[in-house]
This record gives C-alpha cells, structure tokens and sequence, in this order.
C-alpha cells in the first residue's frame, strides 16, 4: 500500500494504480502543461478514435503473453513478449500475407504506433523498424531464392505459349524490297520542282545515295531475329513452339546460312515430318543453284504456301514438285530472273486459281502469251508488275487487254513495255473505275490521246498513283493538273510522278491555271460590286 502525508500532518491512503490501457484516452481540453501542441493533439484524437473501433477487444498488456490459435489449424503465435520459435520458411505465392503470423505481427505493430504522434518522426521510425512479417531467433541474413525458379503454369499451356509467341513473330520484318513513296529526283532541279524549297531539294539530293542503304540495313528484322531466337531457350516446349513459328515464316537473306541449313537439314534423319510454310521468301541470292534448291523440296511442302518469293535470285526456278502443290498460293513474286519463260507459266497457271499478286519484273523471257496463259487461269488477280529495261517488244497491249478482261487487276506495271493509246483505252473501257495505280515508264508509244484524254474524260476516277516518266510524246499536261487539283479540292492523295521535262511542264501549266482563276474571280467580284453601287 502506499500512503500520502497531507498538511495537517495525517496520511491518506493512495488508491492502487490500475493496470496501464494501451488505448489512447481522450482529452477533454488541451492545457498548457501538455507536450504536444494544440495541432499535433487534434491531429492525435483524430487518429486514436478511429483506432478504439478496431482494437477495443484487444487484450491488455497484462494478457498479451497469451497463447492464440487459429481456426485452420496452424501453429502457435506468440506475441512480442515471448518470442516465436525458429521457423523455416521458404519463399513463394503463399508465404504470407494469409498466414496468421503476419496478421498478428501487423496487429501489435499497429497497437504501439496508436499511442505515438506521427510528429514524432524517432519514434515512428523505431516502431516501423518493428513491423516484420516473421521475428528470427537469431539476426541471419534473408532467404535466397534457389538457383533455379519454376516458371509460371501458365508458362506451361502449349496454347498460351503459342499465342505469346505468334503475337512476337507478327512483328517479325520479312526480307524484301522497300516500299516507296516517291521515286528519288533524277537532278537538283527536278528536286526544286517536286518539293517547291530550295533548302528541302538541296537535302533530299544530297541524301539520296544514302536512302537505299538506310532503308537495306535490316537492323528492325535482325533485331525481332534474336528475339525468337531467344525464345527457343526458354524450355522444351518454347523451343518447339517457337520452331514451329520459324518454319512457317520461311525467309533468309543470307546465302552462307541458308546453306548451313541444308547441310543441317541433310544430317537430320530424313524421316522427320515436312517442313509445311506459309510464306518463303529468299532475298538476293545472286549465286543460288539450281540444284540447292530441288535439295531443299526434299524436306519442304508447298501445300500451305500463300506467298513465294524470290527476289533477284536470277538462275533458279520453282521446282517441279513444288508447282503442283500451288493450290493456295496467292503472291508469285520472282523478279529479276534469267530463267523464267513461257513455258514455266503456262505450266504455273494451271494450279494458281487463286493467285492475286504477280510480279514479273526484269523477266526478260516473258511475252505475251505467258501473260496471257496466267489472266485466263488468275481471275482474282489484283495486281500485275510487268516492268523491264530490256527486250520491251514481248509485252504489248495483248498483255494489257487480256488482264483487263479477265482478271480483277486494280495496279499495273507496264514500264518499259510497248503499250500503245489502244491498250490503255481498253484498259480504261473494262477496268477504269477500279484501277489505283499505273505505271507507264518508258512506254515511248503513248501519246497525248491516251492518258491525258482519259484523264479529261474521267475514265481513271480512282487512280491515286500515276508514273509517267521519259514518256516523250506526252506533251499536254493540262489535264493531268486540273485532275491532280481536283483530287486535292476532295482532300484525296494523289502522286503524279513524271521526269524533269514532264514535271516543268506541269507546274508551269498549274501557275497558269491558278492566275486565270484568280483573274475569273476579281472580275466576278467586280461585277458584283459595281451592280450593287449602282443600285
């Protein structure tokens, strides 16, 4: 017991101090002999109120060595005054924020902060130092991981592996020739009549040497490579799901590796199932034999073929084997080669019904009747490139008129070919509402009846590209202007390329359609004002 003395001498017997709450007490007005301010008191019973819901069945102090079990059946939780046993704990999804060690670690954590300012920024940082999901035994350092960490499940579904791997091989660039917007100026001149700047002309002119090997360099198809690449060394199972990708998207740009594959490919056992793409392109293989790639249709089915390419691999053909397998072929691509005749198309034709895209250029070989052969059979071809430098008698208007009356072809190569003003109105007869783009380069018969007549009389209504350069007997250009501003009025893009004579031409004719239009407009203004002074 203890006791007071008071001042007359006596004693008074002290109450017995009761047991100390944890929870915060109101006050019920500030005083001066407080040590906190007027603030950090609001800001505290702001804090502590919100508190004494939560925590007004919590035991006391007294009591906070007790034992707590939980329903499911778990160890054991001691609480900060007898310290938990060592307990082995091993990382992953359910370590612990289900578990009840930390439920009961974060309730007590919180408890002590109730009672501490969050002014007092030593004590917070003591109390936070405190939070810990599991208290050791002895200070040891964290947890590693193991060396090797299983992957997720769902890492594992053949299905969602093939989908994450399809979405990062449609990004995949495949060797082939850039596409362009417009052809680079013949001279500096012809740059300044194109882009109307001086200081735009004298860039473009300078860099022009440097656009092709910018657009050639591959970096983008080299670097989504690796990236597949590098999915094969994931596990077993991303190894055959990314291989599976690769050979269905068949292209190499590079002679060495495309012959390490075939030695690869022979050293296999020849009882592996056939390699079946979609699309095989083989970009610039100047010195690829014949005999590599009758190798190659050992091992490979066309069956599901869509898209064959061979751009500029001048001494090698299709094989036979593979012709007959061409049911689903829908893009021949085969530019720049030597060996390619009449022959072979007539022989192509009859398994391509479905063949939409068919680039001939610089098949110096193939006249009119393998054109012909391939338009009776190609009823859905949409686009025909028949360009050449040399040999320009073999394509004629015959070509022109039976892909007009036969097929649905809406984009036109015939540069370089001897296309006559009867071949094009034809053309324009049959098929002038739906060509897009044409191009008569070097098409030395064309004369001003052709397409600048046509143009006049809106037979191309939705041409949007039109290459007429070195195209010498074309000397009009009026209407090739007035259809170009109309396009532009329509807010429609329109590209006329022409040479440095054509594009001189045409923009000395677009200055004087302008002035007259200018001219037509004072005057109609004119008129109007003096009518109404008058009146």
């Amino acid at each position: 017991m203890k006791f007071a003395s008071l001042s007359n001498g006596s004693f008074k017997r002290l109450r017995e101090t009761p047991p100390v709450d944890l929870r915060p007490r109101k006050k019920s007005s500030p005083t001066p002999s407080d040590s906190e301010s007027d603030n950090e008191s609001n800001v505290n019973n702001k804090w502590r109120n919100s508190l004494d819901q939560v925590f007004k069945r919590r035991n006391t102090s007294n009591n906070l060595g007790r034992k707590r079990r939980w329903k499911n059946k778990g160890p054991f939780v001691r609480t900060a005054q007898n310290p938990p046993s060592p307990v082995n704990v091993t990382p992953g999804p359910t370590s612990v924020k289900n578990g009840p060690r930390w439920e009961d670690a974060r309730i007590d954590s919180v408890i002590q902060l109730a009672t501490i300012s969050p002014f007092n920024e030593e004590k917070v940082t003591r109390h936070m130092a405190d939070l810990t999901l599991v208290t050791p035994s002895s200070p040891t350092p964290p947890i590693a991981l193991p060396p090797t960490v299983k992957p997720h499940p769902i890492f594992q579904m053949p299905e969602i592996v093939e989908n994450i791997l399809r979405f990062v091989s449609a990004y995949a660039e495949i060797p082939r020739e850039k596409p362009y917007a417009r052809r680079k100026p013949l001279s500096l001149e012809h740059a300044k009549l194109i882009y109307k700047d001086e200081k735009k002309a004298m860039e473009v002119w300078n860099n022009r040497s440097q656009i092709g090997a910018h657009n050639s360099n591959g970096d983008g198809n080299e670097m989504m490579g690796s990236v597949m690449y590098n999915c094969m060394m994931v596990n077993r199972l991303w190894f055959h799901v990314t291989l599976e990708l690769l050979l269905e998207k068949f292209h190499f740009k590079d002679l060495t590796k495309f012959r390490r594959f075939l030695n690869v490919k022979n050293q296999m056992n020849t009882n592996k199932k056939l390699i079946k793409p979609k699309m095989m392109v083989l970009h610039k293989f100047h010195k690829l034999q014949q005999s590599e790639l009758d190798e190659l249709s050992r091992f490979l089915s066309c069956e599901s073929l869509k898209w064959l390419e061979f751009y500029i691999c001048p001494d090698v053909v299709p094989p036979v084997a593979w012709i007959n397998q061409f049911n689903n072929l829908e893009k021949l691509v085969l530019p720049g080669n030597k060996k390619i005749d009449d022959k072979f198309l007539i022989q192509v034709s009859g398994h391509v019904n479905n063949l939409k895209v068919l680039d001939l250029r610089a098949c110096d070989k193939v006249t009119d009747s393998g054109i012909i052969a391939m338009a009776i059979r190609c009823p859905q071809l949409q686009a025909c490139n028949l360009g050449r430098h040399r040999n320009s008698s073999n394509i004629t208007s015959l070509a022109v008129v039976a892909l007009a009356r036969n097929t649905d072809v809406e984009t036109l190569g015939m540069a370089g070919c001897k296309i006559t003003d009867a071949g094009l109105w034809e053309l324009a007869q049959l098929r002038g509402s739906r060509i897009k783009r044409l191009s008569l380069n070097n098409c030395d018969l064309l004369t001003n009846h052709s397409i600048p007549t046509l143009l006049a009389l809106n037979y191309f209504p939705n041409l949007a590209v039109l290459e007429l350069r070195h195209v010498d007997q074309i000397t009009e250009v009026k209407q090739l202007v007035k259809f170009k501003l109309w396009k532009r009025s329509q807010n429609i893009p329109v590209l006329i390329e022409g040479c440095e004579r054509i594009t001189r031409l045409m923009y000395d004719e677009e200055n004087r359609i302008r002035k007259s239009h200018s001219l037509l407009a004072f005057e109609d203004m004119s008129t109007w004002v003096n009518t109404e002074s008058e009146l």
